[in-house]
């Protein structure tokens, strides 16, 4: 029995988590349960840990990308595979900076009358039970570039073959990256608090791999380039309501892996959803990966927003990851057909536990929910939602009494429309008729009382006794009204009661509203008095609390109104609108009204003075690096691994084969004549040979760790064709033979311009880097010797990549000579075309191991004394020295052909081949 402390502690935790059955509520398997534990002993260790693997292991280190892009949440520690975009059609900008937040959701700003800071009501009680909801996506992939010890098969293997190499399988890791996108519009104030709140259970949850979250502004977004192509501009959204000013392309959002899922949390009313163009880009989104809107607004309202553009129908799914456009649609009318490429599928749902649930499982593809969806037709968007509608389009709108929605369907209006706009957006009609002032008024509370919540409605009567403020209505919702939630907030706020009255002068971004002039009195005479009374003396209690008196009613207040000028000048909005809500109920409230009045200064009619201008700044010239990042298209090539292996000493040798798949880059030289390079991921290993090892060369120690960044590096030697074909390029330093290969026959059936190109000095391999980087823009250079050894063993520690000794059936060397324990093989004195055997090793490289002779950057040096430890070439600084070439070739020993063989050539020596090394960017290498 172990007695430690640890075991002791854990094992409470563990008896102490099954009472209270959070395994099964929170869905907890034994490994989510272990990592928790490892995590919370490990807390505290500020010391990073270094590898104490002797055998030269590969340890692969994370990605680094953009430096917002980390989620403490993740399961794992590696990054998604996405390339972030930057695409100006201006001007580049520098470094991405960071903003200060513009909202916040623990107080509320101050925005109009009400001077005093409240800390916001929760958004959301019920996290816990959305956290559940969401479950089916804590569905688990296979990784593409991580793996972990299989213990079972490595058991297996040690038993049934005497085999002592542990084996790998791919790590388990989350399966979805989630796309949060944020509208910023006028209303976006309403759902702050929501949102934030939104986004820590989405990471708290842990069902998502990474999350990122995008601000979409509305103003002149989005647009349409000279090219014809839709253009959507976003911005990231850190941690603490932090803004990038880099702008993004909507494309950016879009995963190559399949594995990408994009919320849109809207509340669909802003004029984004009356812009065409904007429909197209949720097209592009939907067609790649699933995509949905998360709407705040419960669904009795959906359809007084701008999704009444599509018809209300249900989607569902057998197959998890489904694009929109592949949904199994139901409830369709049997006279409507769907097009899919004229037709826009977007299931949208609210904060409902059960809604949220029953999405979760059509994204994993349950195959037993289905989720409400809007179905779009795109062709009645682009001519209804269009800027430039033709004249007989506009005279029908205008015969409806749509003319004027016509025209703010444009993303070109007019200053005097766009001003007109600043007003909250509303989900009720418009037009008074040529009513009076309170004629319209009394129209426009019935109106919102026929149709809003009795809660909403509540809400509304008692802001009609206080200044507009969402300080206010935080406070409303915390004493007088606590069944009031964040959609009461926004039915009130975009109900049409308010219009905008921002002072031109007005600093910050907030907007400042006001009830429509009669809107507030028609709201007084129509609230309890009571409730009026309740509502003034709450707020002036904590008025009260704030200045220092101790008050609990208005009259109090009024009755000790500070003399203080400063804090006069903040109650002074609430005191005069508590006044007018006095005289609006008339009777004995307006005698009252005029006994307190005497206490209050009165109203300040004129505007003061404009300041003066301040005083032009003084231009410096400042200097800066432009910074860009371009999208490197990658391919996913897929390979065979072969390993030598047997049983005993007594049995024969066994080539296992395994199927595997990595990424890379193509580069065109010509028509038909393509350069591939596979990804080599960045990492440690140990480089050279252990002493012990069989025919080794004493200038292959000492052994020694080295970290290698990221690069890519040839799938195959240079072959004659490709240095045909660079050869006719533009010279740079010097002249290049065309064809100066020895073997110029076709070997077996295959043309002889795929075999390694060879007869080639270490500056002519140069020469054809430079031509290459010249031509492409990319930087291309020959491999370091740390970098070629690294990418030779791709994770092994043998002596080659196949593992203890190597077989002429997999390589091309001197077939006659045995290493080790192996077996003679055939000796075909001649190079073979690239690729011939058709098995690479891990990283996806072919012909490692003997066919030609490849140069390195690197001078030679007698040993690794001082060699680098970075990955970087080891350059003397004496000129003329001879350069390191490694991979034996077609005419060599086994010896000759190991992972750390390394030789000594003069530069001018004409025996060898060469493969390139392709530079990331610099932003972009580990």
């Amino acid at each position: 029995m172990n007695n430690s402390p640890n075991y002791t502690t854990i094992k409470n935790l563990i008896t102490r988590l099954d009472k209270l059955k959070l395994p099964d509520d929170l869905a907890l398997d034994d490994e989510d349960i272990a990592d928790m534990i490892w995590l919370a002993l490990k807390m505290g260790d500020v010391e990073q840990q270094t590898s104490n693997n002797t055998e030269g292991s590969i340890e692969f280190r994370p990605i680094e990308r953009l430096p917002d892009d980390n989620n403490i949440n993740e399961i794992d520690d590696s990054k998604p595979e996405v390339f972030n975009a930057y695409v100006n059609d201006k001007k580049p900008e520098n470094t991405e900076q960071i903003t200060e937040p513009v909202k916040k959701s623990e107080t509320t700003p101050q925005t109009s009358g009400f001077p005093f800071p409240v800390a916001a009501a929760p958004a959301i009680d019920n996290s816990l039970e959305i956290a559940r909801s969401l479950r089916p996506l804590k569905r688990k992939v296979a990784a593409k570039n991580r793996f972990i010890l299989d213990e079972e098969a490595t058991v297996n293997r040690i038993i049934e073959r005497n085999i002592w190499t542990p084996v790998t399988k791919p790590a388990p890791e989350r399966w979805l990256y989630l796309e949060l996108v944020v509208e910023d519009s006028k209303s976006s104030f309403i759902w702050q608090g929501l949102i934030d709140e939104l986004e820590q259970i989405l990471e708290k949850q842990g069902a998502f791999r990474n999350i990122r979250c995008w601000i979409i502004p509305t103003e002149n977004n989005p647009t349409t380039n000279k090219n014809k192509q839709n253009k959507l501009a976003l911005y990231r959204r850190y941690k603490g309501g932090k803004l990038a000013q880099r702008k993004h392309q909507y494309k950016e959002l879009i995963h190559p892996d399949k594995r990408g899922l994009i919320l849109i949390v809207s509340d669909c009313v802003s004029p984004l959803w009356e812009n065409h163009i904007f429909y197209q880009c949720l097209k592009d989104w939907s067609t790649s990966q699933p995509t949905a809107i998360l709407q705040f607004f419960p669904e009795n309202l959906w359809d007084s927003t701008q999704l009444s553009s599509g018809r209300k129908i249900f989607a569902k799914s057998s197959k998890p990851g489904v694009v929109n456009q592949k949904l199994e649609l139901e409830n369709l009318p049997f006279w409507v057909s769907v097009n899919w490429r004229e037709n826009l599928v977007l299931p949208v749902l609210n904060l409902e536990p059960a809604i949220l649930n029953l999405w979760s499982k059509v994204v994993a593809g349950f195959g037993n929910g289905r989720i409400s969806t809007y179905l779009f037709d795109l062709t009645y968007l682009q001519e209804n939602l269009s800027p430039n509608l033709s004249p007989t389009k506009k005279e029908a709108l205008n015969s409806e009494g749509l003319g004027e929605v016509a025209n703010d369907l444009s993303p070109n209006l007019s200053p005097t429309r766009r001003e007109a706009l600043n007003s909250p957006p509303s989900l009720v009609g418009k037009g008074d008729g040529g009513l009076g002032e309170d004629e319209k008024a009394q129209k426009i509370v019935k109106n919102f009382l026929a149709t809003a919540s009795p809660i909403a409605q509540r809400l509304a009567g008692m802001m009609a006794a206080l200044p507009v403020d969402m300080a206010v209505v935080n406070l409303l919702r915390k004493t007088c009204l606590k069944a009031a939630k964040t959609v009461h907030v926004a039915e009130f706020y975009m109900a049409g009661l308010l219009e905008d009255v921002t002072p031109k002068n007005h600093e910050g971004k907030e907007r400042v509203y006001d009830f429509i002039p009669g809107v507030r009195k028609v709201l007084n005479n129509a609230m309890a008095i009571n409730e009026t009374e309740n509502v003034l003396d709450a707020v002036s209690a904590y008025i009260g609390e704030r200045i220092g008196l101790s008050v609990n009613s208005f009259t109090a207040l009024i009755a000790n109104f500070p003399k203080n000028q400063d804090t006069q000048d903040k109650l002074l909005p609430f005191a005069h609108i508590a006044v007018d809500v006095f005289k609006n109920i008339g009777g004995e409230y307006a005698e009252f009204a005029d006994a307190i009045n005497k206490y209050i200064p009165p109203k300040i009619t004129t505007p003061p003075p404009p300041p003066p201008p301040p005083p032009e700044p003084e231009l410096k010239t400042c200097e800066f690096e432009v910074a860009t990042i371009e999208i490197i298209k990658q391919t996913t090539f897929k390979f065979v691994v072969a390993t030598l292996e047997r049983k005993s000493k007594q049995t024969n040798w066994i080539v296992n084969r395994q199927e595997k798949q990595a990424v890379g880059v193509i580069e065109e030289l010509a028509e038909g004549v393509n350069l591939e390079l596979m990804e080599i991921p960045g990492g440690k290993f140990r480089m050279g040979s252990p002493e012990d090892e069989e025919r080794r060369y004493d200038d292959e120690s000492p052994q020694h760790e080295v970290t290698v960044p990221r690069f890519y590096m040839g799938k195959y030697p240079i072959t004659q064709k490709q240095w045909r074909v660079v050869a006719g390029w533009e010279q740079i330093d010097k002249e290049l033979n065309p064809d100066p290969s020895r073997f110029k026959e076709d070997y077996k059936g295959i043309e002889r311009w795929q075999r390694p190109v060879e007869n080639i000095r270490w500056s002519d391999a140069k020469e054809f880097c430079n031509r290459l980087s010249k031509k492409t823009g990319y930087e291309y250079r020959l491999p370091t010797e740390a970098e070629w050894e690294y990418a030779c063993r791709a994770g092994t520690s043998t002596p080659f990549h196949f593992g203890s000794t190597i077989t002429a059936e997999l390589a091309n060397y001197r077939g006659t000579d045995v290493y080790g324990e192996g077996v003679k093989g055939e000796y075909r004195k001649q190079t073979t075309p690239v690729g011939y055997f058709k098995v690479a090793n891990n990283f996806g490289l072919y012909d490692m191991h003997g066919n030609v002779w490849e140069w390195c950057e690197d001078d030679w040096h007698d040993n690794y004394e001082g060699a680098p430890t970075d990955g970087s070439a080891w350059i003397s600084k004496q000129a003329n020295n001879n350069k390191v070439r490694r991979g034996g070739s077609w005419n060599n020993v086994t010896r000759n052909c190991r992972c750390a063989t390394r030789y000594n050539f003069g530069n001018n020596n004409l025996n060898g081949g060469f493969r390139v090394v392709r530079v990331p960017p610099r932003t972009d290498r580990i």
